[in-house]
């Protein structure tokens, strides 16, 4: 290999590395959105590490913010602090619901990482992703503001388009 061609393998493994958590090699190229802001969030159950279920149902009556994620994605890792910052603010108000659900990951692999970046909010998880797939084929974080009769109000796919205290703010009104 010669030296204007030694940086081009790892300068495009980086590059997919990059963008694992952007669409997944497994789905289609479009990212196709299966539930959009104005429409009813569809039935989900997930579980906590400690094996405690939540249901979408819970979201009936309370201002919340859904969160699907997977700890392996760059782009995730960028908005965790951020839902943390959300979550220390909203998570002694009894109105208001912060649900982080991870995709395809294992309870010790999400529990560690929170471990090691001193994240306080709860997580779920979505093992089989089959929660996921209620939502769109491909492309994580997504983040979704969820009224209080159980319908999408705003949804953010790859960054979030708000600060913590505006999200927050939203959350509490």
């Amino acid at each position: 290999m010669n030296r204007k061609t030694q940086w081009i393998l790892p300068l495009l493994m980086a590059a997919l590395w990059l963008s694992s958590c952007v669409k997944d090699g497994d789905d289609d190229s479009r990212v196709i959105n299966y539930v959009e802001v104005g429409d009813a969030v569809p039935a989900f159950s997930v579980q906590d590490p400690s094996g405690v279920f939540f249901s979408s149902a819970s979201f009936q009556g309370k201002r919340s913010l859904l969160l699907l994620f997977g700890t392996y994605c760059p782009d995730c890792q960028r908005e965790f602090p951020l839902i943390e910052q959300v979550w220390r603010q909203v998570k002694d108000d009894p109105g208001v619901l912060l649900v982080p659900v991870s995709r395809g990951e294992a309870a010790r692999t999400v529990s560690d990482y929170w471990a090691s970046q001193g994240y306080t909010m709860p997580f779920y998880l979505d093992p089989d992703k089959s929660v996921f797939a209620l939502f769109a084929n491909n492309t994580i974080p997504r983040i979704y503001l969820i009224g209080p009769d159980g319908t999408v109000e705003k949804m953010w796919v790859e960054r979030l388009g708000a600060s913590a205290d505006e999200l927050a703010d939203w959350l509490r009104r």
